[in-house]
């Protein structure tokens, strides 16, 4: 064996002592945005589950929301959109849902960043078992519109369903298929439609859906539904880990 080719297989075990390294840290998702030069270069999406403020909080002592802004501020995030007051409709009993919010980041490199830095570890360390949730994508959302009734849906479909023939929208298409088939007789618009990576997230999900409507009463009216039930039934054997939440206005206005 040359010395060249034991000093080239030398390097590849580095390599991937490496590679390993930075997984276990920061994470699969996180490691993929590192060695993505798309994702790392360019515009990344978050959205952050927040469980209900403790009835006792203090109103002069930072919330958690606010102090994972003020980090996100320093890596070149900002706040898009904030949902209000969360009726979660359908999803796991144990998962409290308070409030969601969306940011956006420069890069994803910033991100990754904020997330593997002392300042969260300081903020994840002192909010003890708070159950907070982040997923993320690099697609944009449409316009995100302040202070309107919203509809949060995340899930996890098959990643083989394509291959095995069936349709890519397992939630089916507004006005014409599927649980969303009645979406526009409720004034539904889909803002934001896409596949998302849970961040050092254990639920899995990978796909989310954000529907906003003209007042809460049309969102509830169309979740209620007889056929939307029925279809969301039937597409409920092609997803699993639903989580549905109905957001009430925030009166937050974004960018």
């Amino acid at each position: 064996m040359s010395r060249s080719f034991l000093a080239f297989l030398v390097f590849c075990l580095v390599l991937v002592l490496v590679s390993a390294g930075v997984v276990w840290y920061v994470g699969p998702t996180l490691a993929g945005i590192v060695f993505d030069t798309s994702r790392r270069e360019n515009p990344y999406y978050l959205l952050q589950i927040l469980p209900p403020a403790p009835a006792a909080a203090d109103a002069e002592t930072p919330s958690y929301r606010a102090l994972f802004l003020a980090l996100a501020a320093e890596d070149q995030g900002r706040p898009l959109w904030q949902g209000g007051r969360a009726e979660v409709m359908e999803g796991p009993a144990l998962l409290d849902v308070g409030s969601v919010q969306v940011l956006e980041f420069d890069t994803g490199g910033d991100l990754v960043q904020m997330l593997t830095g002392s300042g969260y570890r300081a903020l994840r360390s002192g909010a003890g078992n708070l159950d907070t949730h982040l997923v993320g994508t690099p697609e944009a959302p449409g316009a995100l519109e302040p202070g309107t009734p919203s509809v949060l849906v995340l899930y996890r479909a098959a990643e083989d369903d394509e291959a095995a023939g069936q349709p890519r929208e397992p939630l089916g298409v507004p006005g014409s298929s599927g649980w969303l088939r009645l979406l526009p007789d409720y004034g539904g618009v889909v803002r934001w439609r896409t596949e998302v990576e849970p961040i050092r997230d254990t639920r899995g999900w990978n796909r989310m859906l954000l529907v906003q409507f003209a007042d809460a009463g049309a969102a509830r009216a169309w979740l209620q539904d007889a056929e939307t039930i029925t279809e969301r039934a039937i597409a409920g054997m092609r997803v699993d880990d639903m989580l549905v939440v109905l957001l009430q206005p925030a009166g937050f206005a974004g960018r």
